[in-house]
């Protein structure tokens, strides 16, 4: 990446052979161009950079600070991901690795400079900004970098009912920066992270949710089809691989009173609520959630049942290499004889994509929209 303040290697993790996608856009370039410029970024800048993937902006602040002599910044994010994008990547080109703030907890100020990517769910954009305002300092500028077609009237509207009146760049290889000033004098107690909570009476379960899980305010359509369709066990140890709120974990846990169950995700706030509503569903013996890439360190042929409903994007980025990912270590991580039961979209074909890694794969239920398919080694 050759950027205002030099030229650093920014890679995607997890590392792949054949990699076809970039670990930063113009956006990114454009935003840091901009510190440069504009001569922003002294001894005494205090930054915060929010929800980049890789850390491309983090390490370049982070180099310009050190040579400096300030302070390093903090990345706020929800990505595990990204937190291991930025520590990989702060590696490869010899730097300190910044600060880091999961999402669900809130990063403390004052900062001077904020440099926020604009995520695709406009209720965690909401909390974060109600909190992120508190810990900034008296005129702190506010950068967002973003693709242009990422922005339509009804984020721009949130942005100004927030954040006040908003400037912006020019546009640049279709990329652009929208700009806001911190009006408030004072610093304050930033707000708790947003939460909401709803019921399944239907399976008595209560669940809570933080801002950034998927499908935060009701049961998820290709989850239900994967509940109505249970397989009947008995299992000793499950995974419930993409866990987002827990719910496949906590009803694992309720119908097979002595198995162990392990949920995994990327995003630090399903692993805190999937956490909390093992809790609150009484079953937190029987529930351990982690952050992690995938099942990355989970001992090899470990479990008899696996339980998935993949992503079939990340963030913005449309594709099926996380879901891949899941299936290939899924097959390394099953005993002999477990099983994978996976719920998705009809037209995603994962009824052939299974075949690269188990010999058995039949459909278990049909839906209109979803199928659900079982998988053996």
């Amino acid at each position: 990446m050759m950027s205002a303040f030099g030229e650093l290697i920014i890679n995607r993790v997890p590392l792949a052979k054949k990699e076809m996608l970039q670990a930063f856009d113009q956006a990114d370039l454009l935003a840091l161009d901009y510190l440069q410029s504009e001569a922003l970024l002294n001894p005494s800048s205090n930054v915060l950079v929010v929800n980049e993937a890789f850390g491309a902006i983090t390490c370049a602040t982070t180099k310009a600070l050190c040579a400096l002599g300030g302070a390093l910044p903090t990345l706020w994010s929800d990505s595990h991901i990204a937190h291991l994008g930025l520590q990989y990547n702060a590696s490869a080109n010899g730097l300190p690795v910044a600060h880091f703030v999961q999402a669900q907890n809130t990063p403390q100020g004052p900062f001077q400079i904020v440099i926020l990517r604009l995520p695709k769910s406009h209720a965690l954009l909401r909390d974060q900004l109600q909190r992120m305002l508190p810990q900034l300092a008296p005129g702190a500028l506010i950068i967002m970098p973003l693709m242009v077609k990422h922005l339509d009237n009804a984020v721009y509207q949130l942005l100004e009912s927030l954040l006040g009146p908003l400037t912006t760049s020019l546009a640049r290889k279709k990329a652009r920066l929208i700009f806001a000033k911190n009006n408030s004098m004072m610093l304050g107690q930033s707000p708790k992270a947003e939460e909401t909570h709803w019921s399944l009476p239907s399976l008595g379960l209560c669940l809570q949710h933080f801002s950034g899980v998927f499908s935060r305010t009701k049961l998820d359509p290709g989850a239900q089809v994967l509940l109505d369709q249970f397989p009947e066990g008995p299992y000793m140890q499950v995974i419930d691989l993409g866990c987002g709120n827990g719910v496949q974990a906590i009803m694992a846990a309720k119908k097979w009173p002595q198995c162990k169950v392990i949920g995994v995700d990327e995003s630090y706030m399903a692993v805190a609520s999937a956490s909390i509503n093992a809790i609150n569903n009484s079953v937190e013996d029987q529930c351990e959630f982690r952050a992690n890439d995938c099942l990355t360190d989970i001992i090899s042929q470990s479990a008899d049942l696996i339980l998935c409903n993949p992503p079939f994007h990340q963030e913005r980025v449309i594709g099926d290499q996380i879901a891949m990912r899941m299936f290939a270590q899924s097959a390394q991580v099953l005993t002999n004889e477990g099983e994978l039961w996976v719920v998705g979209n009809r037209h995603l074909g994962y009824h052939a994509k299974l075949k690269r890694w188990f010999k058995r794969v039949e459909q278990v239920s049909a839906h209109p929209k979803f199928v659900v398919l079982k998988a053996q080694l």
